[in-house]
């Protein structure tokens, strides 16, 4: 009677654990994400808002048959953003994307972003405010007041370079 209870026991927990394996997703390491980014960026901004993007299309599992990160889910983005300044210094924005929720409402760690920087103009600034502002007309000086390029990036930018930074294992 024990050998049973102790047979029947063994073949319930491997029922169970099929059965869980069903329920459950893997995403794996290094899976492409397309990100949209849902607010337009403006380097000289007067007034600095956050950036926002979004997941640009439904990511399946490994196999291909589950979503495990729906259409739409919001994206923690970390931003810098430098202004244009004199003596020719461009714009810098550099963003990192850092995670995003699954459909279980798991963290999922993300890696990619975009670093950008404007044409410089220092060399115009300072030869035209040094070269001629100091030997031949001072008022030339009022050229080392020359900004660098500014930068925007459009909103519905999508970017395809982000990947799924670790393994994991997603409750369907």
């Amino acid at each position: 009677m024990k050998r049973i209870v102790i047979v029947l026991g063994f073949l319930l927990s491997i029922i169970s654990l099929n059965v869980n394996a069903q329920n459950s997703a893997i995403l794996s390491n290094g899976k492409a994400i397309p990100i949209r980014l849902t607010s337009e960026i403006y380097s000289n901004s007067k007034y600095y808002s956050e950036p926002t993007a979004i997941i640009d299309a439904d990511i399946k599992d490994d196999n291909g048959t589950n979503i495990v990160i729906k259409r739409g889910t919001p994206v923690n983005i970390s931003s810098t953003i430098t202004k244009a300044k004199g003596l020719g210094k461009p714009a810098y924005i550099k963003l990192d994307f850092i995670s995003t929720t699954s459909v279980d409402g798991q963290t999922i760690s993300l890696l990619g972003g975009l670093t950008q920087e404007g044409e410089s103009k220092r060399g115009v600034a300072l030869g035209v405010g040094l070269g001629l502002g100091i030997p031949i007309c001072w008022p030339c000086l009022f050229c080392l007041c020359i900004k660098g390029e500014k930068i925007t990036i459009p909103a519905n930018t999508i970017f395809q370079n982000v990947v799924v930074n670790d393994k994991y294992i997603i409750e369907l």
